[in-house]
């Protein structure tokens, strides 16, 4: 039988949770460009302007 000293096990414990933090954090990036999504946000902005802008005319 192995006998794990504290010491042995906390660095288990740190390496566990850096793998699942690194794994993590890799299936959050999808590798497509997340800037695409703002310049949608600011196209519809400046389209709902453009209505207001003729509506007040």
């Amino acid at each position: 039988m192995t006998t794990n000293s504290i010491a042995e096990r906390k660095w288990w414990k740190v390496g566990a949770a850096t793998f699942l933090s690194v794994a993590f954090l890799a299936a959050c990036g999808d590798g497509e460009n997340e800037s695409d999504v703002d310049d949608t946000i600011d196209e519809e902005i400046e389209q709902e302007i453009e209505e207001e802008n003729k509506d007040g005319e």
